[in-house]
């Protein structure tokens, strides 16, 4: 169980991550839609985005039975490093998710351009270790290589 939530929150994270703005402005897009004020509809459309995407999570979950991939071997080799590396992947997208709320109210210019550029640099471990992660979880439910006798 803990090992499906690892992957449904990597999955939601490095997503949001790729799709923030896009899923920002769909959901911005349906307020308008149902009537809501464009200035109210901006802090709404991120949200009504982040939904959308839980969502479609659930959809791929609920359709594949599984995210990929699920077709993971809890004592293949690897299995429990590629959970490893995708919890910390959730960690440094976390941080690459939650840090641009903060920065804009920092009145110090100097720090302000340095958790930008923590930020950007948190980006690219977040993504490397989501899919060594993914490879690792994948490799384990690979059959054993045999040798041959000769």
């Amino acid at each position: 169980m803990a090992a499906r939530i690892n992957l449904f929150v990597a999955w939601y994270l490095v997503l949001q991550i790729f799709l923030n703005n896009v899923l920002a402005e769909l959901g911005t897009g349906l307020l308008g839609i149902l009537g809501m004020p464009v200035p109210l509809a901006d802090q709404l459309g991120w949200l009504v985005g982040a939904l959308f995407l839980i969502a479609l999570l659930l959809v791929v979950r609920v359709y594949f039975k599984e995210l990929p991939p699920g077709v993971g071997n809890p004592a293949g080799k690897g299995y429990k490093l590629g959970h490893a590396l995708i919890l910390g992947s959730c960690f440094f997208a976390i941080g690459v998710y939650v840090l641009p709320f903060f920065i804009h109210d920092i009145q110090n210019q100097v720090l302000s351009v340095f958790l930008a550029k923590v930020v950007v640099g948190m980006l690219y471990p977040a993504l490397g270790m989501f899919g060594f992660g993914l490879s690792f979880i994948y490799q384990s439910a690979m059959p054993a290589a045999t040798q041959s006798q000769q």
